[in-house]
């Protein structure tokens, strides 16, 4: 008997056929670097040898404000 009722009581919590919702992070914004430079025409992710060539300040901006002001993707990264 114990063994039925512990064995209930175990379904009971355990919820079957409830399903929680999926709740979906919203997407980060995908981030590049651009060089503040005046002849400068190329974005960046992070890590790249481009950007030591900079010798302006260094904006971090979301891609499609990049490509709005005209910056391209940089080949190197």
């Amino acid at each position: 008997m114990k063994k039925h009722l512990v064995m209930l009581l175990i379904l009971t919590s355990m919820r079957i056929g409830y399903a929680a919702p999926i709740v979906h992070a919203p997407r980060p914004v995908d981030s590049v670097y651009i060089c503040m430079s005046g002849s400068a025409h190329k974005y960046h992710k992070y890590i790249c040898r481009g950007l030591d060539h900079c010798t302006h300040t260094i904006k971090k901006v979301p891609k499609s404000e990049a490509v709005r002001l005209g910056y391209t993707a940089c080949k190197i990264c």
